[in-house]
C-alpha cells in the first residue's frame, strides 16, 4: 500500500519520477566524498538528493542522537545543503529551523533559545562574519560545516565526517502525522521580536500543490533562484515545489540583478522568484539588453508591487504573477492565475483557502470595504512555537488574524493597502502608507521610499518618508516635500522628507519600519 505524500517521502517520490534529472546548479562547486559519487560538483540530480537524504538522516540520527521532534537550525546560504538537510530531517521526523543567514550571533541566539534546537548548520563564510565565536550561541551541542573537508575550520563536524559510514544507507521515512510540526520559521520581525510559525506537512506541501497545478509547473521548467532559501517564499517554491514538480534551477548564494538578467539568458529559464524590490532593481540594470524570451513566470510576493513596474516587466517576456502570503499560511494565500491577472491585486484565494475582511470588532466587511484579512485553509500554520498566548490572539474568533490591511472587488480579488501597524492614523484619517509610497515612487529621482507614522500632539500621527534616491540623483528634502504636495492629496502627504543613503531591509529587501520609527 503507497504512505500518503508527505515532507518525509517527498524525495522518494521525487527520485522515483524523475531520477538523473538535474535537480539544482550550485554557484560555486563542492565535492563531498561520501554524497553524490560520480557527479559534477556544481550539479545535482534528484537520485543525488536522494542518496544524500538518506546518508545525512542516517548519520544525525545514529551520530548525534537526533530524534523525532529534535529541532535543526541551519543558517545556510542559497545551497543545496539546504534542501539536503531538509529532506534528511524530515526523513527521521525531526524539525527543520532555517534561519535569515544576514542574523548575527546574539539576534541567533534569541531564536535558537526559543526553539531548542541543538543542532546548527552553517557555513565558514557565515560563521566567521556573523557568528564568531561558537560560545555565542552556548545551546548548539553539535556544530556542522558544510564545504569540502579542508575549508571547515577545526573544531567543527564537516559533511564528510558526518557521513562516512552511510554512503549507501537507505532508511524508510518515518510514517509522520501530517499535522505534526516538521519546519518552523521565524517571521521576519518587522513589527517586533520574531515569531516561530510551527508549519507541518500538510501546511507546506498544500499550497505548494495547488501553486504547480494552477501555474503548470513542470520537469520542463528552470528557474534562477535568487530569493533566500531560509525565506518561506523561497523555500517553498525552491525546495519543496522543485522536488514536488522537477523543476531544475541554479542556485545564486546571494541577489545580483545583473548576474540574474545573465543566468536567465544563460539557462534559457522559465521561472524567477523575487519580491518587489528585487523587481526594482533588475529594472536598474537595462534589462532589455538581455534575451528573456524564455520567460514563463517572473513570481512576486512579500509585498506589494507597482502597476507599472509590472508592465515594464512584462514587457521583456513572460507573464507577472504577484501573488500574497505570510509565513504564517505556508505562505501562499493567494495568486493571480496567468488565465486571468487583474493587475494591482494580489489575487483570489487557491483553492481551499477561504479569506474574509473583518473589522476591529470581529464583524465581516462588505466587498470594496477595507478591514483586516482572516484566513482559515490548511495551509494556515499550527501556532506559534512556545507561545500559547501569541496563538490564541492569532486565532481570535476561530480565524487566523494576518494584521495585513485590505478589500475584495466584486469578482473576490483581494487587494492589499497595507499593514495594520504601519496605517497612520492623522488627524481622524487613516493613511495607508503603502498607497503614499507608490506615488512618491513616481518621481523620476527616487529609487524607494517608506512612509511612517511620528507621533504628534493633536493629531496623533502625521506621515513622514524615508527617501532613498536614485544613484547619480540629488534632491533637498523641500523639493520632494513640494512635489508631494502637488501630487498627494493635503491630508496623506508627508509632513516631513528624510533623504538616507539607504532604508534597513530584512533578509527579502522589506523595509524594517520599527527602524525607522526608532528614529522618530
Amino acid at each position: 500500500m503507497q504512505r500518503k505524500l508527505t515532507v518525509a517521502n517527498l524525495v522518494d517520490r521525487a527520485f522515483k519520477k524523475f531520477g538523473e534529472k538535474v535537480f539544482a546548479i550550485r554557484e560555486h562547486p563542492v565535492r563531498y566524498r561520501n554524497l553524490n559519487a560520480g557527479q559534477t560538483a556544481d550539479t545535482l540530480t534528484f537520485r543525488d538528493a536522494y542518496q544524500s537524504a538518506n546518508a545525512v538522516a542516517a548519520a544525525l540520527r545514529e551520530k548525534l542522537g537526533v530524534r523525532r521532534g529534535d529541532r535543526v537550525a541551519l543558517a545556510l546560504t542559497n545551497v543545496p545543503e539546504m534542501g539536503m538537510f531538509f529532506t534528511a530531517c524530515a526523513r527521521i521526523g525531526a524539525i527543520t529551523v532555517p534561519f535569515n543567514y544576514m542574523l548575527k550571533a546574539d539576534e541567533l541566539t534569541g531564536c535558537i533559545s526559543d526553539c531548542g534546537a541543538k543542532v546548527l548548520v552553517t557555513e565558514p563564510e557565515l560563521f566567521s562574519a556573523n557568528i564568531r565565536k561558537k560560545e555565542a550561541i552556548p545551546q548548539i551541542e553539535h556544530w556542522i560545516m558544510s564545504g569540502e573537508q579542508d575549508q571547515v575550520p577545526p573544531g567543527f563536524l564537516s559533511i564528510d565526517e558526518l557521513t562516512d559510514g552511510f554512503t549507501e544507507t537507505e532508511i524508510p521515512p518515518e510514517n509522520i502525522d501530517p499535522d505534526e510540526p516538521i519546519a518552523i520559521f521565524y517571521t521576519s520581525g518587522t513589527t517586533g521580536f520574531p515569531k516561530g510559525a510551527m508549519l507541518t506537512s500538510r501546511n507546506l506541501l498544500s499550497t505548494v500543490t495547488l501553486s504547480a497545478r494552477m501555474l503548470r509547473l513542470g520537469k520542463k521548467d528552470f528557474g534562477v533562484m535568487a530569493l533566500p532559501l531560509a525565506h518561506i517564499f523561497g523555500f517553498t517554491t525552491g525546495v519543496v515545489g522543485g522536488f514536488y514538480s522537477g523543476a531544475s534551477g541554479y542556485l545564486m548564494r546571494f541577489f545580483d540583478p545583473e548576474k540574474v538578467l545573465g543566468m536567465i539568458e544563460k539557462y534559457r529559464a522559465t521561472i524567477f522568484l523575487g519580491v518587489p524590490a528585487m523587481y526594482n532593481m533588475i529594472l536598474q540594470c537595462n534589462p532589455e539588453k538581455y534575451d528573456l524570451s524564455s520567460m514563463r513566470y517572473w513570481l512576486s510576493g512579500a509585498d506589494a508591487m507597482p502597476v507599472e513596474q509590472i508592465k515594464k516587466i512584462e514587457s521583456f517576456g513572460g507573464k507577472f504573477i504577484e501573488g500574497y502570503g505570510l509565513v504564517e499560511t505556508s505562505p501562499i494565500i493567494s495568486v493571480n492565475p496567468y488565465f486571468f491577472r487583474r493587475p494591482g491585486s494580489v489575487g483570489i484565494p487557491v483553492p481551499g483557502v477561504k479569506v474574509r475582511v473583518m473589522d476591529e470588532n470581529g464583524h465581516f466587511l462588505k466587498r470594496g470595504e477595507v478591514g483586516e484579512f482572516v484566513i482559515r485553509g490548511p495551509n494556515v500554520m499550527k501556532g506559534y512555537w512556545g507561545d500559547e498566548e501569541r496563538t490564541r490572539q492569532a486565532f481570535k474568533g476561530g480565524w487566523f488574524h494576518t494584521g495585513d490591511m485590505g478589500y475584495r472587488d466584486r469578482l473576490g480579488f483581494l487587494y492589499f493597502v497595507d499593514r495594520e501597524k504601519d496605517v497612520v492614523k492623522a488627524g481622524g484619517y487613516s493613511v495607508f502608507s503603502r498607497e503614499v509610497e507608490e506615488k512618491i515612487l513616481n518621481h523620476p529621482k527616487v529609487f524607494e521610499v517608506a512612509v511612517v507614522g511620528r507621533p504628534h500632539p493633536t493629531k496623533g500621527e502625521v506621515p513622514v518618508a524615508f527617501v532613498q534616491l536614485k544613484e547619480g540623483e540629488e534632491a533637498t528634502p523641500d523639493e520632494i516635500l513640494t512635489w508631494c504636495s502637488e501630487h498627494i492629496a493635503a491630508y496623506k502627504a508627508p509632513r516631513e522628507i528624510r533623504i538616507v543613503e539607504e532604508l534597513p531591509l530584512t533578509m527579502t529587501m522589506k523595509v524594517l519600519k520599527r527602524e525607522l520609527r526608532k528614529q522618530l
